[in-house]
């Protein structure tokens, strides 16, 4: 939040130096909703983080609903749509800004249901309003979430094997194993 309120010059805050070589700053006029994510510069499946700047925009002339669907012919009707609740972000007790939370789903040129992908952006803007204003910069956090199956008390025999497909990272719970502590011999001066 510090580096998107020295991004405009809010309070007395300052650019870090180097803060345009780690933060990309997208000058089109969708913002991240130009383009499918992994065409964004510095974006990949592995689980990595990118942090871009780039500025919210209206979806319509009228109302304040901001732009989120991506417009790409080659890839069909895409959509970031918003989970969860807005947050309060504080800095020094006080509200700076908002945090929100948002998933992009595809819909099949078919015109079926959409569907939930893997793709995942925190979006922080200034103010205390849960939206951002028309045109303000705004601060993206994109990431590819990765798919985690999580193994119970089951064999491995039980999960079926995935041939061709993409690997999946597995969690697997550790089991502490039980210990028996034999009760020591005690008389009875030191029992009492």
């Amino acid at each position: 939040m510090s580096h998107l309120l020295a991004k405009v010059g809010a309070g007395d805050s300052e650019p870090h130096p180097f803060i345009d070589e780690f933060i990309t700053t997208i000058e089109e006029d969708g913002g991240i909703c130009y383009t499918h994510p992994q065409h964004l510069p510095g974006i990949s499946q592995d689980g990595s983080v990118a942090h871009f700047f780039h500025k919210a925009i209206k979806a319509y002339n009228s109302g304040g609903r901001k732009r989120r669907r991506i417009f790409d012919q080659n890839i069909g009707d895409l959509r970031w749509h918003k989970t969860g609740k807005t947050r309060p972000i504080f800095l020094d007790g006080i509200q700076r800004g908002c945090k929100k939370i948002m998933v992009l789903y595809t819909t099949p040129s078919n015109g079926g249901k959409a569907e939930k992908t893997n793709w995942v952006v925190h979006q922080y803007h200034i103010g205390r309003e849960e939206d951002e204003k028309d045109g303000e910069y705004v601060i993206s956090k994109i990431f590819y979430q990765q798919q985690q199956v999580k193994l119970g008390k089951k064999d491995d025999q039980d999960v079926p094997e995935t041939s061709g497909e993409a690997s999946v990272a597995r969690v697997v719970d550790p089991v502490t194993p039980n210990f028996v502590t034999p009760e020591l011999p005690c008389n009875k001066k030191q029992c009492s």
